[in-house]
């Protein structure tokens, strides 16, 4: 049997068996994306905005 598909059977079940959670998911995954990267900015403008001991 040719395995073409993208997902498998038992994927696509769970999917249909879990609508709440699997939008939950697809939901949570770019928000933790997006504080991920607000954190690094944030982090990276506090580090350039703060004088470093060693140029003192």
């Amino acid at each position: 049997m040719a395995r073409d598909t993208v997902v498998s059977w038992r994927t696509f079940a769970l999917f249909l068996l879990c609508p709440p959670l699997a939008i939950l998911a697809l939901v949570l995954f770019p928000l933790t994306i997006a504080v991920l990267v607000w954190l690094y900015y944030r982090g990276k403008k506090q580090a350039l905005d703060q004088p470093s001991a060693s140029t003192s």
